[in-house]
């Protein structure tokens, strides 16, 4: 991985503009700041940007200068946690505001989604994530 500094995480709501905290309040999964680059890839092309936030069924990137990515295909992300484990998962494009990118996980693995849902853990309490998986597994049957 390119990206080689471990995520900080600031754990936080997000509390941006008024109109995405009204977003957050529909959201059924709660997203959680992280202080970290994360490597978003797509066939040959990869980039290193902010991740802005995360939570279980998506996350928000920071809108890169050349972002030039076929929006109909779906992405690769690469993101280092503390102790030097690397997540990697996959996402599709949901939306574009000016500066940010919002992309929805695909299917994740059990030993991935895993490793996420104990990273958000550590911000967001164990009551919680476990109550976001029970609500992620019903709605994936």
């Amino acid at each position: 991985m390119s990206v080689d500094r471990a995520t900080r995480i600031t754990w936080s709501r997000i509390d941006m503009a008024d109109n995405f905290a009204a977003t957050q309040e529909r959201r059924a999964f709660t997203r959680l700041t992280l202080d970290s680059l994360i490597e978003v890839r797509q066939g040959s092309k990869v980039w290193p940007l902010q991740l802005l936030d995360i939570s279980l069924t998506g996350l928000g990137v920071s809108e890169p200068d050349d972002w030039d990515a076929d929006y109909s295909h779906p992405f690769s992300f690469m993101l280092r946690l503390d102790g030097g484990r690397d997540l990697e998962f996959h996402a599709h494009l949901v939306h574009m505001d000016p500066g940010h990118i919002g992309f929805e996980l695909a299917h994740l693995d059990p030993e991935p989604l895993n490793d996420l849902a104990a990273t958000l853990a550590g911000g967001l309490g164990r009551d919680v994530i476990d109550h976001e998986l029970t609500l992620l597994a019903s709605l994936q049957d």
